[in-house]
């Protein structure tokens, strides 16, 4: 079995992701994890943090705002996190979008490019500048692919998870995989405040509780 996790975008919202990893984190062992945005910061932590403290540096390292056009207050704990040790094998990957073309750019992280890709990969346009790697402009993965499944699936996956953040952006070839995605009314996307991050948390862990007692997770662990 090729399981790939898939983490959508979706801002702060990223801390219900956490929450549910947390949960599901002991009985999945992914041949890769992916995301798009705010997703491709939580498949790069799942390889350097336990679960727990995935969940932790939600609370006390993530951004307490973002601000339009105030790229570091996100850059700076990215650059953090790019920095630490790996802890996990599975390789990391992250969605971008280049300006001016129609299909997405898909990077295999490593510790010396992580923080520069990560920032381009949650480069919301309209809220922060595109971030230029080699001298070509990318911007938010999630403007081509927001819940990168189809690209998991070329990438050889035969099974795959998708949490999702509730982001605005398209998700092609989405169906028909088991997606795990919050619940309405959770927040905003850019409501980063430690009371928003903290009911996220929270609610991820209640669905990956709930998505354990699916036939879904039997199957998936049962492989």
């Amino acid at each position: 079995m090729a399981l790939a996790i898939v983490f959508g975008g979706g801002g702060a919202r990223g801390a219900f992701q956490a929450g549910v990893w947390e949960v599901l984190a002991p009985y999945l062992n992914p041949r890769f994890v992916i995301g798009s945005s705010i997703g491709a910061v939580n498949a790069w932590a799942t390889t350097r943090l336990e679960a727990g403290l995935l969940c932790q540096w939600w609370r006390t390292q993530a951004p307490k705002h973002v601000l339009p056009y105030e790229q570091d207050a996100l850059k700076t704990p990215l650059t953090r996190l790019a920095a630490l040790p790996q802890l996990h094998s599975w390789p990391a990957l992250a969605v971008c979008t280049p300006l001016g073309k129609s299909r997405p750019h898909t990077v295999t992280l490593t510790p010396d490019q992580a923080a520069m890709w990560l920032t381009a990969s949650c480069a919301l346009p309209g809220w922060f500048a595109p971030v230029r790697v080699a001298g070509k402009p990318y911007v938010d993965g999630g403007v081509l692919n927001d819940l990168p499944v189809a690209i998991a699936r070329e990438l050889g996956a035969t099974e795959i998870l998708a949490i999702g953040a509730g982001g605005l952006g398209p998700t092609p070839d989405a169906k028909g995989v088991p997606c795990i995605l919050p619940p309405t009314g959770l927040g905003r996307m850019f409501d980063w405040s430690l009371a928003a991050r903290s009911r996220a948390l929270a609610a991820g862990r209640q669905a990956g509780l709930a998505w354990m007692a699916t036939n879904e997770f039997r199957r998936l662990v049962e492989i």
